[in-house]
């Protein structure tokens, strides 16, 4: 499948860079689809899609850190597995030109969310990506990373913090 993929791109650049991306991202993002769908069939499909996306869109891929990616990347997965789930269920709304301004202004905000994220340190961006955005527990994270649960939800904690400063600076959060 890899191949079909990389015959979309153009440059040798572009073509190594999704490579990176593929072989570090697949298995993840085949995880988050399937603990969405239950069907392993509909979650390679929307891991296809999901991959369709990111060349569609691969200027906003490109230029980011391979490890930075992640969130990116999971909610990418999430939000196309919805979108299958929409789709077989024939409950996908129509929609207007009004609303489809809208979301292409929420895209922008999202992409500086996404930035806001990745400046978090490592500590707890690992710890919030696993819960907030796998859908782990405490105590899986605990157990994958060899912490305690009262650490991870520390961690958690204080990378929410760290998280909500970084946003507020950036004006994302209006006063109410």
């Amino acid at each position: 499948m890899l191949v079909c993929y990389l015959q979309m791109l153009d440059t040798p650049e572009e073509k190594i860079r999704f490579e990176q991306i593929y072989l570090k991202y697949r298995g993840l993002m085949y995880h988050v689809a399937d603990r969405i769908l239950h069907n392993r069939q509909d979650a390679e499909d929307t891991v296809h899609n999901a991959f369709l996306q990111i060349i569609k869109h691969f200027k906003k891929f490109q230029d980011t850190r391979l490890e930075d990616l992640t969130p990116q990347i999971v909610v990418l997965t999430k939000n196309e597995a919805i979108s299958f789930l929409r789709k077989k269920k024939n409950e996908a709304p129509l929609e207007d030109g009004e609303s489809l301004a809208d979301a292409s202004e929420a895209i922008l905000d999202y992409q500086a969310l996404v930035d806001s994220f990745t400046r978090l340190p490592q500590t707890y961006r690992a710890v919030m990506e696993m819960k907030l955005l796998l859908g782990y527990s405490d105590g899986e994270i605990a157990a994958k990373l060899g912490l305690t649960k009262t650490a991870v939800s520390t961690r958690i904690n204080r990378g929410r913090l760290l998280l909500r400063n970084i946003v507020e600076q950036e004006g994302f959060l209006r006063e109410a």
